[in-house]
């Protein structure tokens, strides 16, 4: 669906500004809520994929929840099935090509504390994400600027059925992002909690290390390329993957990969890695990432650049008004 096929206000109060971007199973535009002339986020379904009962009912189970964009309204406009949300920043994606494709280890540590209060609240309610990556955590705006919103529940499923863990199941087709999938998931194994906390590790790694060793690798077809990961990643060991980094990492991609199919996964155990080498790095926990340095900095920049154009365009003045000066005494 483009711009030019949404017509009117969605449900007499919600207008389309501007398109930014795709999810899983829709388009999400930048919107604005008529009613009380704020921006919003409006995500509207493809027309042949849905999955719009499922991501409501994540978004339901997770509305008092922190870290959650909040929902105003979802329902239908035409014939497409449409959510409104609160409007959130720019995805860590974004943020990571900003600061150069790489993260200094506090923003990175600081970034592992907030996904992993995110995942444990979403596992918490019964629900796995499956698709674990930079694009699905963006971070929140004026008062929640320093606060990593995790969204795109497209993928997501409960693993607990009448509160019983889902079975253990093989032959399973591939769900999520090849890059920063489980090799569970690569081998067809049934997803559960352990896949998520996997896939938070190599994106951490990735954040740090700027790129991963299966990274770059093609394919005639989707398939063949998932193959071609799963073989580096499955023959990547963890001490190879987390060299040069601190051993935190690579405590935490062991106790991931060792975690049992239904096994609870200890979230404060993971968290106190991290904390406590925050603290031995002797780190401020300001919530000031790379990107806000790196935007002051830009900013410094810009207005120092305009200060001296300005200066420049003074000069010139002054040249000409001399040189205007000597050509009426001469005449």
């Amino acid at each position: 669906m483009t711009d030019s096929n949404i017509v009117g206000l969605i449900n007499s109060r919600f207008q389309i500004v501007k398109k930014l971007g795709s999810g899983s199973f829709g388009t999400v535009y930048k919107g604005l809520d008529r009613t009380t002339n704020t921006f919003v986020a409006i995500k509207i379904d493809d027309e042949e994929h849905t999955r719009h009962e499922n991501e409501m009912l994540v978004f339901k189970k997770l509305q008092k929840s922190i870290g959650f964009p909040k929902v105003f309204w979802d329902g239908q406009h035409g014939d497409r099935n449409v959510i409104v949300m609160e409007q959130l920043g720019y995805n860590l994606d974004e943020l990571f090509e900003f600061c150069g494709k790489k993260f200094s280890l506090k923003t990175t540590i600081m970034i592992a504390l907030n996904v992993l209060n995110r995942i444990e609240a979403l596992h918490n309610v019964g629900i796995i994400h499956r698709d674990i990556k930079p694009d699905n955590f963006l971070i929140g705006l004026q008062s929640a600027k320093n606060k990593i919103y995790m969204v795109d529940f497209g993928l997501s499923k409960s693993y607990l059925i009448n509160n019983e863990h889902i079975p253990y199941k093989t032959g399973k087709s591939f769900t999520g992002s090849f890059r920063y999938s489980s090799i569970r998931n690569h081998k067809g194994i049934e997803q559960s909690r352990r896949d998520d906390l996997e896939s938070i590790g190599y994106m951490l790694i990735f954040f740090l290390k700027g790129e991963l060793p299966w990274q770059g690798l093609k394919g005639s077809t989707k398939s063949k390329r998932s193959k071609q990961i799963f073989n580096v990643k499955k023959n990547t060991s963890l001490i190879e993957l987390c060299q040069d980094l601190p051993n935190e990492f690579f405590e935490y991609m062991k106790y991931c990969r060792l975690l049992r199919f239904n096994q609870k996964p200890n979230y404060n155990y993971l968290k106190l890695l991290f904390s406590k080498l925050f603290k031995e790095k002797k780190y401020e926990l300001d919530y000031i990432f790379d990107w806000n340095i790196i935007a002051k900095i830009k900013k410094l920049q810009m207005e120092e650049s305009y200060k001296e154009t300005n200066k420049s365009v003074k000069a010139l003045a002054s040249v000409e008004r001399v040189i205007t000066t000597e050509k009426e005494t001469e005449s």
